[in-house]
């Protein structure tokens, strides 16, 4: 097997959980260094990684020991035999061509193939010592054995008892080989005894691998708690701002009605609908919503009447669809403050790059951007500030005498 560090580090690099041990496991909340599987009970993706990378390792391992042994276990045995050596070697090969091409294949319905492929592999290297055998019982024979004692726990990673059974098999079966070859199993005992430790160090050292896998897991699932923690409160700073913006709109319209000496039916009707936009700003609502509805509802102001055009659009992020919802209603009611006109056009769909563009143009008296003073928040707070938070732009575009035209779009990440 390729060192333990290497297939750890693998694992570490491919998720993004670096240098990351029992001993060195940070204080994320739980308890440091604990290294037990995912709460739910699923290997997570560093461990489900580590497993695809060691049965890779331990298949091209094997079969590397494998090829080397098939030859210098013909080169071995007497002339005599060579051509029984050669048939039992040729299993070998061909098992192992077969495990090297079935890697990444390992569906449920091939697995007991596999099983049955491996059993019959090694009772025939085992037992091939009756024809083929050198004579003692350390030779190929046991190489066969012992190579695939150290990568049964890396072939078999979540069915341990099967990687065990087999290589248990296979040596009763190289056991039984050399006592039908030279009369006697007590020369076997030593070696048999090698291959049990084998077995055991191979098992102790992909658990140690495993708790690594499963340490830098547990370390991805508190990174992500965390990350859903802070778009949660991020959201509801956002919502804040949502509602200090609402605020703004709706306290300054009903203010300036005020100013201007309208009647008190008037201020009260704006103070009930003002009272409404302030109730429905949503509070961490992170869903979508159907910009076109809140568009057909924004266009109906009482004293304006708006010629709208809305083309069908898909589901909106709220924040970006509430931004543009409250930005129509200013612009409407800065026509019907400033505009000179009670006549509007709105204009919303996709442009050819799928980007959500709004449009409120009016034929009213225009201005000169550049000479908004700094007091007037409407256009650079309300509207173009508010779509800038949320990945948006807002843009206006007025000349004295030819109107305004009042433009969003988002998203704009990415643009040129």
């Amino acid at each position: 097997m390729p060192p333990v560090w290497v297939v750890v580090r693998t694992c570490h690099e491919k998720w993004g959980c670096r240098r990351i041990g029992v001993r060195q496991a940070p204080r994320l909340g739980g308890k440091p260094g604990r290294v037990d599987q995912s709460p739910t009970g699923k290997a997570g993706p560093a461990e489900r990684e580590l497993n695809r990378t060691a049965v890779r390792y331990a298949v091209w391992l094997r079969s590397a020991v494998s090829a080397a042994c098939a030859v210098f276990g013909v080169l071995e045995v007497p002339v005599e035999r060579r051509p029984a050596a050669l048939a039992v070697m040729a299993v070998v090969l061909g098992w192992s061509a077969v495990r090297l091409v079935t890697l990444g294949r390992r569906t449920r319905g091939r697995i007991g193939g596999l099983v049955a492929m491996d059993a019959v592999a090694l009772v025939v290297i085992g037992a091939g010592q009756v024809v083929a055998g050198p004579g003692y019982a350390g030779g190929w024979a046991l190489a066969l054995i012992s190579i695939t004692a150290v990568t049964s726990s890396y072939e078999w990673p979540d069915r341990p008892l099967v990687g065990i059974g087999l290589t248990l098999l296979g040596l009763g079966a190289n056991v039984a080989g050399y006592a039908a070859q030279s009369g006697a199993w007590a020369p076997a005992v030593l070696p048999g005894l090698r291959v049990l430790v084998e077995i055991a160090l191979s098992r102790l050292s992909y658990l140690l691998v495993r708790s690594q896998a499963r340490a830098a897991d547990r370390l991805g699932e508190r990174i992500a708690a965390r990350r859903r923690q802070a778009a949660v409160v991020a959201a509801r700073r956002a919502a804040e701002r949502e509602y200090v913006a609402t605020l703004h709109d709706t306290a300054s319209t009903t203010l300036l009605m005020v100013a201007e000496g309208h009647g008190r039916a008037g201020v009260a009707e704006r103070a009930r609908h003002d009272l409404e936009a302030i109730a429905g700003v949503p509070g961490t609502d992170a869903g979508h919503v159907e910009l076109a509805a809140l568009l057909a509802t924004a266009a109906r102001h009482d004293d304006v009447r708006v010629h709208e055009t809305i083309d069908a659009m898909p589901p909106l992020p709220a924040a970006p669809a509430l931004a543009i919802f409250h930005g129509v209603r200013e612009a409407l009611t800065n026509v019907a403050r400033h505009a000179g006109v009670a006549e509007a056009s709105l204009r919303a769909g996709l442009d050819e790059r799928g980007r959500v563009v709004v449009e409120v143009r009016d034929r009213g008296r225009g201005f000169v951007p550049d000479d908004v003073g700094p007091h007037r928040r409407g256009l650079s707070g309300s509207i173009a500030g508010r779509m800038a938070g949320v990945g948006g732009r807002a843009t206006v575009a007025s000349r004295v005498g030819y109107g305004t035209t009042l433009r969003w779009m988002w998203p704009v990440e990415g643009d040129d």
